[in-house]
């Protein structure tokens, strides 16, 4: 609990208790004019009426304060008809919770959260008709569906279930804005990759993952750079780790997927042994990482090559 919610519920209760001296002083005050007056309440004694009125008055005022702050609050209307409801959710949300964190602690996990999952694509060409759209995606869609079945129940996984919307929401992304926007500028790729962590005995998960298919770099442009002094023992190998990982970094800054930020086999310049060599001299040297070819997200992970210069 935050101060702020400590705060509050300060607040709320001095509320309560303001409302709760307010509606004892009017309901006294009309008791009282009632009993000076001496009036009588279907011929019972005036001390008696004079009772009756105040606790009527006050049940009167509660229950108005109480009408008004239910149709003012969609919180308080909860509070009074909705709390089992409400309470249900919370321990549902709880047990599942609790049933996460053991299969996050105990659970062999088969594919993390963004895997691909089918070693095929689709390209969709610019400017396709609505209709293929739909028909490109409704068939990759059955086709992986046919192979994830296929392959990993093998690892633990329960076989993927079509559900009953499954049309409409192929349709839908066949509709949708974002890939029509980006089909009028180039191609896009399509993709199949896990959409939450699946561990064992789950059932399979998966989403199509919409990539334009553009040149995201240009063959012999610098995607990323190191400096390693000279003499620091400094392990090239390391180094290479590091330099590949602000590749993959830079891919992602791109809005690349993670299973196309990878790299591909790498060229060094000079090798890993000379590399080594040349940084335990003096001097300051360069580590850069250079795209091997035009890279489009449909070859399949980012061909770079990697020049070790000193600097001046």
């Amino acid at each position: 609990m935050n101060l702020v919610e400590i705060v509050r519920g300060i607040g709320n209760l001095a509320a309560v208790m303001a409302l709760a001296g307010a509606v004892a002083y009017v309901g006294d005050r009309v008791g009282h004019q009632v009993g000076r007056r001496r009036l009588s309440l279907f011929g019972i004694r005036p001390r008696y009426t004079s009772t009756i009125v105040a606790i009527a008055t006050g049940m009167i005022i509660a229950l108005v304060v109480t009408l008004a702050a239910i149709f003012a609050s969609e919180e308080v209307k909860t509070a009074f008809f909705k709390l089992a409801s409400l309470n249900a959710q919370i321990g549902e949300l709880q047990s599942r919770q609790r049933d996460l964190e053991a299969k996050v602690n105990t659970g062999r996990l088969v594919l993390p959260v963004d895997t691909l999952m089918v070693p095929f694509y689709r390209v969709i060409p610019q400017a396709t008709a609505a209709s293929r759209r739909l028909s490109t995606i409704r068939d990759y869609y059955f086709f992986a569906v046919k192979y994830v079945n296929a392959t990993y129940p093998r690892l633990g996984l329960k076989p993927y279930a079509i559900p009953p919307d499954a049309d409409k929401k192929l349709r839908g992304l066949a509709d949708d804005l974002t890939t029509a926007a980006a089909l009028s500028q180039a191609n896009v790729m399509l993709t199949i990759a896990s959409d939450q962590n699946l561990f064992e005995n789950d059932q399979i998960h998966f989403a199509i993952n919409v990539t334009q298919d553009v040149r995201y770099f240009r063959k012999g442009q610098v995607i990323a750079q190191l400096v390693i002094p000279g003499r620091s023992g400094a392990s090239i190998n390391i180094a290479l780790i590091q330099l590949e990982n602000l590749v993959s970094l830079t891919a992602r800054r791109l809005h690349l997927p993670p299973f196309l930020s990878d790299i591909q086999p790498v060229q060094l310049i000079p090798d890993a042994q000379q590399m080594q060599e040349r940084i335990s001299k003096s001097g300051t040297y360069l580590l850069t990482a250079f795209a091997g070819e035009d890279f489009y997200p449909h070859v399949g992970g980012i061909p770079i090559v990697i020049v070790l210069t000193a600097q001046p």
